[in-house]
């Protein structure tokens, strides 16, 4: 319940923090927005304001005779022959005259700056005016285009003239400037995309590690009880048995007396045997054991091996088929340590098959590696099972549910032993089907690979 509660905060602390840094990172970018308006806004008002100072436009004094000419005409007829208003005709005429774009454009680049605009004129007001004549055309009828909401305001101008008065405005759009705003932010952004990055990378380091710790505990709870119920067995069978052994009458049955002493012998050396087992765990994991790998002939081996086996099961005994084709006759292999390898193999098949149980031992060889495979016709490993199959002390659902004894830790040494003859070992299996266990074991020095 504790790691479930800070697995939640955590996640409620990361959320935090992204919220977090979403609201620096936008209320950095509004006040770096907010200084390029300032900073560029200025800039162009004192460009468009030296634009006006300077004494002579001969260009622009030809496109004020023009709208002259052009007001002239609108004053008999609302509409030029396009259908077009005086306003719509006023804008593209004056749109058309770019001196004051250009002069911006250089006064910019003198500043320092290069950046990439747009530039746009704005009618407010357009009268047409006579001796006794001032008629307001616009705003008056069709609106006119307007400049982009983000376009910066360069300055107002007003011309009165003989036949018209107008009133604009030039605005500058800035092309780049979300791009000139996020080069100037770099260092914030990489800084908060670093953290981010950090922190969600701790985030799922310790979630999975809290979660590998929770595996490991329950799994070890698992095996402590596994091991107390192993233990204990022979325990009450040893104590049950001296306390007979104390009975006169069962000292005069010199059968049954032993009878009794062989069953105390059997579990005194199963206890042993588990007693071994628990203590080959730091052996293994601290690379102790040292094979005394020895030229062995495979068949013969495997033969008396599977015999030995099937003695020690008795009437439980499964049927083994071998089906052994070698090219070579003997193979390097730890004779003892590989023998407990295919005895593992065998035990979990009885322990966990059909009945009756049937397992298939098949072995072949190359010029490169030896190969085992060992399979049954159990009821298969579920799939989530499968990844978790040669870890210490883990034990299956399969397990779990039939309470079938052990300690989780057969697999273990099977993969163990066979990687310490520089082999592998995989397993195939889905539910129904049974399961294969394929070991490769190179050959010869072992330094090729299978």
């Amino acid at each position: 319940m504790k790691s479930r509660f800070f697995i939640g905060l955590s996640a409620l602390a990361l959320l935090v923090l992204i919220i977090v840094q979403y609201i620096v990172i936008t209320e950095t970018y509004r006040t770096k927005k907010e200084q390029f308006d300032t900073r560029f806004g200025n800039l162009v008002k004192e460009g468009l304001s030296k634009f006006n100072s300077m004494d002579y436009h001969y260009d622009f004094d030809s496109v004020l005779f023009l709208l002259d000419d052009r007001a002239l005409e609108f004053m008999f007829d609302s509409q030029d022959s396009l259908g077009r208003t005086p306003a719509e005709v006023f804008q593209e005429i004056l749109q058309q005259y770019r001196e004051p774009e250009y002069f911006i454009g250089d006064y910019l680049n003198k500043a320092g700056e290069d950046p990439e605009f747009t530039y746009h004129l704005q009618i407010n007001e357009l009268y047409l005016v006579d001796i006794d004549l001032r008629q307001q055309v616009y705003p008056n009828g069709t609106p006119l285009s307007k400049a982009p909401a983000s376009a910066l305001l360069a300055g107002n101008v007003t011309y009165e003239r003989n036949f018209f008065n107008i009133s604009y405005s030039i605005y500058i759009d800035f092309i780049n400037r979300s791009k000139l705003i996020l080069r100037e932010m770099w260092l914030i952004l990489v800084l908060d995309l670093c953290t981010l990055i950090l922190v969600f990378t701790v985030f799922i380091l310790t979630l999975r590690n809290m979660l590998q710790q929770k595996r490991l505990s329950e799994m070890k709870t698992d095996f402590i009880n596994n091991m107390t119920h192993e233990l204990k067995t022979p325990l009450s069978t040893i104590s049950v048995a001296s306390s007979s052994l104390g009975n006169q009458t069962i000292i005069r049955d010199t059968a049954r007396v032993e009878e009794l002493s062989g069953l105390i012998k059997r579990q005194n050396k199963h206890l042993s045997e588990l007693i071994d087992r628990i203590l080959d765990i730091n052996i293994w994991e601290k690379d102790q054991v040292k094979l005394r790998p020895e030229h062995v002939i495979l068949d013969k081996w495997i033969d008396q091996l599977v015999k030995g086996f099937l003695l020690e099961q008795g009437k439980n005994s499964p049927k083994i088929n071998i089906d052994v084709q070698l090219t070579e006759t003997s193979h390097l292999l730890d004779e003892v340590h590989m023998a407990t390898v295919l005895n593992n193999l065998f035990s979990n098949a009885v322990r966990y098959g059909n009945t009756p149980c049937i397992i298939d031992l098949v072995a072949r060889d190359s010029d490169h590696c030896l190969r085992i495979d060992v399979s049954d016709n159990g009821p298969g490993i579920r799939k989530e099972d499968l990844k978790h199959l040669f870890e210490k002390f883990y034990r299956g659902a399969e397990a779990k549910q039939r309470v079938v004894k052990g300690l989780g830790l057969g697999l273990y040494y099977v993969k163990q032993i066979v990687e310490a003859h520089g082999g592998t070992i995989t397993v195939q299996s889905a539910p129904g089907i049974g399961t294969t266990f394929h070991i490769k074991i190179p050959r010869k020095d072992g330094s090729l690979t299978c």
